[in-house]
């Protein structure tokens, strides 16, 4: 978290220093205008300009927060169809490939859990861990005698493996692209710009600047988490792996304890 602050402060302070230098060119430029209604109608247009790049800011950045945590929730619902996969498996030991399933889960938990810690190696290993869960849903579709019982179970652990599938490929898709699109930059650049530039037609009063300075600050600091949250598996904001780690030590206490 910690971390995370410096980077959002220093995106701040940045984007207030351009802001704030942008600002003074367009001062400098307004200068040589004498007119009082042009100055007027830059002053209205860069408040109403505000305005807009507001909105359209906080629109973003909510629809960036919401992908952020429904990729979290993703996460978890991924988390318990394995534990429940897992639980299945060791409460039904004569169920056809029980150990081989407890065993395929553990190594497709590591692998999944690796994934969210070293994005970068995802594109390499996705194969593997595909397999693993090609593999883990093999095991869970054993041809069965007319047992009520063991038939529960298989259809129990095929609608999980199912949607263990689904929550895979949703996270392979997300890790691969970016929720925000390149025309939300150019959006922000230009507008950024040229809102700085048309407030340069107010007075250089010690006010003014302070409020600009906060208000540059705030994009900064918006456009960064902006960023992150578009991107949950990349950059410091990223998903971590503790609850697949915590699945993991789980699987073992329950091993342990069997």
């Amino acid at each position: 978290m910690g971390k995370i602050a410096v980077y959002v402060l220093l995106a701040g302070a940045i984007s207030a220093a351009t802001g704030l230098t942008l600002q003074m060119i367009g001062s400098a430029a307004f200068a040589h205008f004498k007119i009082h209604d042009t100055k007027e109608l830059a002053g209205l247009a860069g408040l109403r300009l505000s305005a807009i790049f507001a909105i359209a800011a906080g629109l973003i950045f909510s629809g960036s927060h919401t992908h952020y945590v429904e990729a979290k929730r993703d996460l978890l619902e991924e988390v318990r169809l394995i534990g429940t996969m897992y639980i299945l498996a060791s409460d039904a030991p004569d169920f056809p490939n029980s150990q081989g399933i407890r065993v395929m889960l553990r190594k497709y938990a590591q692998a999944s859990a690796m994934e969210l810690e070293k994005p970068q190696t995802a594109d390499r290993s996705a194969d593997t861990t595909n397999k693993l869960l090609i593999e883990i849903c093999k095991l869970t579709a054993p041809d069965l005698e007319k047992i009520s019982a063991m038939i529960w179970i298989r259809t129990q652990l095929e609608t999980s493996c199912s949607n263990l599938i689904e929550m895979r490929g949703k996270r392979r898709i997300w890790m691969l692209t970016n929720d925000i699109e390149t025309p939300f930059w150019i959006f922000f650049s230009i507008s950024f710009g040229f809102l700085a530039f048309l407030l340069g037609v107010f007075e250089k009063q010690p006010l003014n600047l302070v409020f600009a300075a906060l208000f540059y600050f705030a994009a900064g600091a918006t456009v960064i988490l902006i960023y992150w949250m578009g991107d949950p598996y990349h950059g410091p904001t990223r998903i971590a792996s503790t609850p697949i780690a915590q699945l993991i030590a789980k699987m073992h206490s329950l091993d342990k304890g069997q």
